[in-house]
C-alpha cells in the first residue's frame, strides 16, 4: 500500500527531473539577468547596513538573518535563500518562468536602487504625507 505523501514526492521529484532538462539554456539570459539584480540587491542592502543597520531591512527573513550572521553575510545568506528559491519555483512552474523571472528583476533592481538612492526621496515623502494624515 502506497502512502498519498510519498507518490506525492515522487510526482514532485519527477517533475523537478524532467523540468531540469534544458532549464539553464533556455533561460540563461533571464537567469543572467536575475544573477546581476540580485548582486546589486545584496551589495546595496548590504551598504545601507552597514550605515543604517539592520532594523531598516524591510524583508524580515534578511533582517533576520543580518541580525543573527552580520550585515555582510546576512544579506549574503538571504539572497542566497532567494535566489535558490527562484530557481526551485521555476523549475517546477517552468511555463511560468519568465512571468516570474521577470518581476523579479524589476524588483530586485529598483530595491538596489532604492537602497542606495531612493529611501532619500520616498522617506522625506512619506513621512509628510504621515504628518498631513494624523492631523
Amino acid at each position: 500500500m502506497r502512502l498519498s505523501q510519498i507518490r506525492s514526492f515522487r510526482d514532485v521529484a519527477t517533475r523537478f527531473r524532467e523540468n531540469w532538462i534544458g532549464y539553464v539554456q533556455e533561460y540563461r539570459v533571464a537567469l543572467i539577468l536575475v544573477v546581476l539584480a540580485s548582486l546589486a540587491d545584496m551589495a546595496s542592502t548590504t551598504h545601507f547596513m552597514l550605515s543604517r543597520g539592520p532594523g531598516a531591512e524591510g524583508h524580515p527573513a534578511v533582517r533576520m538573518l543580518a541580525q543573527i550572521y552580520g550585515p555582510i553575510l546576512g544579506p549574503f545568506l538571504g539572497k542566497a535563500v532567494q535566489f535558490l528559491t527562484l530557481i526551485g519555483v521555476t523549475v517546477f512552474l517552468r511555463r511560468w518562468a519568465l512571468f516570474i523571472m521577470v518581476p523579479t528583476v524589476i524588483l530586485y533592481a529598483w530595491a538596489a536602487w532604492y537602497n542606495v538612492w531612493g529611501h532619500a526621496l520616498y522617506l522625506p515623502r512619506l513621512v509628510q504625507w504621515l504628518d498631513v494624515l494624523a492631523i
